[in-house]
């Protein structure tokens, strides 16, 4: 069997243009290497490929590793509470003011990003579990994902 945390150091590199120099054991596969979503689906399945390991566990702790590609139930739902304060802002600020609609949609754009920008402050999301690369290697020499997410490094 070749050697795990080779394979994963060059499938990251040649893959993903992930400079050599920053793909120490250490780093952390998300976090540091900006591997996330589709890119570390991709990743666990030419690993998979090549070493025969099961990711199935993954499945069920993908959310504590990884964003899902795309938006998330939280994120729509944030966005759809700012919406309503901003366009009640910029509305009531436009007719005050008396300012063209264009102006009027520009602050209701701007109130939008501000409330959001607010909003993800407020409620963080929780954050995400670390892999480092030597972890990963070892979970493709074991040949399985553990079921216990805290047992993966």
């Amino acid at each position: 069997m070749d050697d795990a945390l080779a394979a994963i150091t060059e499938l990251l590199h040649d893959d993903h243009g992930i400079p050599v120099a920053r793909l120490s054991p250490t780093a952390r596969i998300s976090h540091d290497l900006g591997i996330d979503g589709d890119d570390a689906s991709d990743l666990f399945q030419r690993l998979h490929e090549r070493f025969g390991t099961d990711f199935s566990a993954l499945n069920e702790q993908w959310t504590e590793f990884f964003h899902n590609e795309g938006g998330s139930l939280r994120g729509f739902l944030l966005s759809l509470a700012s919406m309503i304060p901003s366009t009640a802002l910029a509305v009531w600020t436009a007719i005050y003011f008396d300012l063209s609609t264009h102006m009027g949609g520009l602050l209701g754009v701007l109130a939008f990003f501000g409330f959001r920008l607010c909003a993800g402050w407020l409620f963080p999301a929780k954050p995400k579990r670390h892999l480092t690369i030597e972890g990963l290697s070892q979970v493709v020499q074991k040949g399985a994902w553990p079921t216990d997410a805290t047992k993966v490094r």
